[in-house]
């Protein structure tokens, strides 16, 4: 079957048919009106025995084909039509959406991007693009075509709903709840809106939120273990460890048990300072899921905090073995050594957590105590140096942050000048802040200074071009 949304597309007619294939083409139009699949799939195809180069009649006849789950000569009707007619917009969509149903992601996005060219303001196909480009990891590109859809149409809920997650994924976390909760309110039942809904609540630091979005999908569909995995994990970083606990058990007493529920129901126990059953727990995580190398990792540390040094590396290993690039198993693992006195050994593995996630002043701290230590002055020097300059960084940006939120108060305030020269002190601070960049041209616009106000619009689009930057006060979405 394909996509529901397949089905909103209104058939064009940019050709004259030869004398018979019109009226059979007809024909298999009203047959589909009447949802008599078997009928309109008749005409259609003698509709094209009539007229060979009959492009909309390939194309519908496509599209029942894939209605009746004949998807690869489906495929190769679109395909056809596309040849026969360029500018044929229906084939075009449907072969792009079709070609995304099967994951045939490059063609899927070659095809839509020719749909979008030919038809613009099709929010359908804005929408399948935008998917398109999203699960191929084109974040920027498949936000811009995901927000035209949304408001070409606004009740679009799948619009709405991946919208949300690709902000979510940018950072956009304002962004993001905005179309979320348009999406819960346009779809109530949708388990999978009120889920990212929650996510989204939940990263943003709205526990409350987050809890009730997951209690409202569990009272709807107790056995739905991501929402209680959810449920779970945003009530361990409430700080609320009893009642997580709970919720874990439950799910796994209602045989719902995943890898991530019994390694969540770990860290929760580890958290608790019930160290036998977190490792227990955690083993069983290992044991259930061989690719999952986090509860190895959490394995590792309630072994060396329970000092089992050996173990631990071991664990550490199996982690790391599993997901080279797991940068804080590389860490910890040089730690533990370190302490045991195998220097070259930790020395490898501080090495390879700077390699791995190079924006770590921990990381480059302790390679340069290590350095220091083995008498590698010069590199220490530098490591130490590293450090202090991304620490200096971070504290920037939190200043920097903190900054804009003055300089908003002082724009409700009236206090322009003092407005301009706070988000003027946050770029200062930290020149890739989009937000200051944006508050600034917004207050040197209605200052007068339209010039200058633009090379700052222009400065916060390059730097987030995933934000809509379209309102002209307040702060972009």
């Amino acid at each position: 079957m394909l996509p529901l949304l397949l089905a909103l597309l209104i058939a064009q007619t940019p050709e004259q048919p030869r004398a018979g294939a019109k009226a059979a083409y007809n024909a298999g139009v009203e047959a589909e009106r009447a949802n008599d699949l078997a009928r309109a799939q008749a005409a259609y195809e003698q509709a094209i025995e009539l007229d060979p180069k009959l492009a909309i009649a390939h194309d519908r006849l496509g599209f029942v084909l894939g209605r009746l789950g004949n998807t690869a000569e489906a495929l190769a009707r679109f395909e056809r039509a596309t040849v026969l007619a360029p500018t044929l917009f229906d084939a075009h969509y449907h072969l792009g959406a079709t070609r995304w149903w099967t994951k045939d992601l490059d063609g899927a996005r070659k095809a839509l991007e020719t749909a979008v060219r030919l038809q613009p303001s099709h929010a359908e196909a804005q929408y399948y693009l935008g998917l398109t480009l999203k699960q191929q990891g084109h974040l920027t590109n498949a936000i811009a075509h995901l927000r035209e859809s949304a408001r070409l149409m606004p009740t679009l809920v799948p619009a709405r709903l991946q919208l949300g997650v690709a902000l979510q994924t940018a950072g956009d976390l304002d962004g993001a709840i905005e179309h979320l909760t348009a999406a819960a309110k346009l779809a109530p039942a949708s388990d999978d809106v009120l889920n990212s809904l929650g996510l989204a609540r939940m990263q943003s630091g709205d526990g409350e939120g987050a809890v009730t979005a997951f209690r409202t999908i569990l009272s709807r569909d107790p056995r739905n273990s991501t929402a209680r995995l959810n449920l779970g994990t945003v009530m361990m970083q409430s700080g609320d460890l009893a009642s997580a606990v709970t919720v874990f058990k439950e799910a796994i007493a209602l045989g719902l048990a995943t890898a991530e529920l019994h390694y969540n129901l770990g860290l929760a126990l580890k958290q608790q300072d019930d160290f036998a059953s977190a490792e227990d727990e955690l083993r069983r995580a290992a044991d259930l899921d061989s690719k999952l190398p986090e509860p190895l990792f959490t394995l590792g540390v309630v072994l060396w905090q329970t000092g089992r040094g050996d173990a631990a590396i071991q664990a550490f290993r199996s982690a790391i073995a599993r997901r080279p690039e797991y940068a804080d198993a590389h860490y910890m693992l040089g730690t533990v050594l370190r302490q045991q006195g195998a220097n070259t050994q930790a020395l490898d593995e501080f090495k390879a957590t700077v390699k791995y996630h190079p924006e770590s002043p921990e990381a480059h701290v302790s390679l340069g105590q290590l350095l220091a230590q083995m008498g590698e002055k010069a590199a220490a020097d530098r490591a130490f140096a590293e450090a202090e300059r991304l620490n200096a960084l971070k504290a920037n940006a939190q200043a920097s942050t903190f900054a804009v939120g003055v300089g908003l108060e002082k724009m409700k305030a009236a206090d322009l000048a003092g407005a301009i020269e706070q988000f003027r002190e946050a770029i200062r601070l930290a020149p890739d802040n989009p937000r200051a960049h944006y508050q600034l041209a917004l207050a040197l616009k209605r200052k007068g200074a339209s010039a200058e106000a633009e090379t700052h619009f222009a400065a916060a689009r390059r730097l987030a071009p995933y934000l809509d930057f379209s309102r002209e006060s307040g702060e972009p979405r």
